[in-house]
């Protein structure tokens, strides 16, 4: 069943004001005494009303356009993932209006009301470090159509398109044993995330049902800049290890230099294992990455097939679309010697 969406009308009902100074509340007008500003405004907090700013188009008419929210606009794996999203929501007329809320549950949550304002007929949301559940379930209860994208604060709150995360580290676990590689480290971004913990989970489960050591879990930040020191934190660990599974392929292209930096050779002297396979890794020099493909434009298709499922029958039930990965084999995993 489809929730009604809070209106003007509403919000003067439940402060026991006409509607005309609910409106002057909305406005910022000095007009309306403090006492009853202040009513009116706890009841708009209370009901989570968001104005429109598109209400004066016609009765009925869609706004055909779709928010989309992401991280951060540096890392290609989200340039590929919103051309996915693009692709299929130009064939049925729609727009997007994309934001980056650059992990900050704050900007995220403003971002959030702006799209809802101008009156967005769904969002998709790749969920920013440290997001609450209630921020979904404020979404959905509002009957805002909601996919949550790769990351999640809650896959059974809504619509969830993905990867396959614990596949991708199992892929990845299995290769480096089938090299004779025993003792294997995890390079993962510092922050609370779903992705990081399955990813981890899945990392630590793997060795155990192959009988391989856990060498160690370093985090590094998320920068071109900082990812190299992670070469010096693995050759620091003792005991060493002889291979590194790297969160995305940012750590891992960020590793590969700092092993550079200390002379050593990847591959050679440690294996190396990205995620993404982002488009750039076939255009560096040799060595290439050896990663795990998780095919972004489909991630981002799926999402966008998702939502508009949702904006078409808002009653459906929920559903996930997770894409398989592959692991790419190249330069970076060799056997141990």
């Amino acid at each position: 069943m489809a929730v009604k969406r809070t209106t003007l009308m509403d919000v003067a009902r439940a402060a026991g004001v006409s509607r005309a100074t609910a409106s002057l509340v909305i406005r910022g007008s000095d007009l309306v005494a403090d006492k009853t500003r202040e009513k009116v405004e706890k009841v708009i907090a209370e009901l989570d009303y968001v104005p429109n700013s598109g209400a004066a188009r016609l009765r009925g008419q869609k706004s055909r356009t779709v928010g989309v929210i992401i991280p951060n606009l540096v890392n290609s794996f989200f340039s590929e993932f919103v051309e996915g999203i693009e692709a299929e929501l130009d064939e049925q007329g729609y727009q997007v209006m994309l934001a980056s809320s650059r992990d900050d549950p704050e900007r995220q949550s403003g971002l959030l009301r702006r799209l809802r304002e101008h009156d967005a007929e769904g969002i998709i949301l790749f969920p920013a470090e440290g997001t609450e559940p209630d921020t979904i379930e404020k979404l959905v209860a509002a009957g805002v159509p909601l996919v949550q994208a790769m990351r999640h604060v809650g896959r059974d709150l809504s619509d969830f398109a993905g990867s396959d995360h614990g596949l991708a580290v199992r892929l990845s676990v299995r290769h480096l044993r089938d090299l004779g590689h025993r003792r294997i480290s995890f390079v993962s971004l510092a922050g609370k995330v779903s992705t990081r913990e399955e990813r981890l989970g899945a990392f630590e489960e793997e060795l155990r049902a192959q009988g391989l050591v856990n060498a160690g879990v370093i985090d590094v930040p998320l920068e071109w800049d900082g990812s190299p020191q992670s070469a010096a934190m693995l050759m620091a660990l003792e005991p060493r290890p002889t291979a590194a599974i790297c969160f995305n392929d940012i750590l891992a292209s960020g590793l590969l230099r700092g092993l550079f930096d200390l002379g050593l050779m990847p591959g050679r002297d440690l294996s190396v294992v990205g995620h993404d396979n982002l488009s750039f890794i076939d255009l560096g020099a040799p060595p290439r990455l050896t990663t795990v493909q998780v095919f972004p434009r489909q991630i981002g298709a799926a999402s966008a097939k998702l939502l508009l499922r949702r904006i078409k029958d808002p009653s459906a039930e929920l559903k996930s679309e997770i894409v398989t990965p592959r692991l790419r084999v190249r330069d970076t995993t060799g056997p141990v010697d």
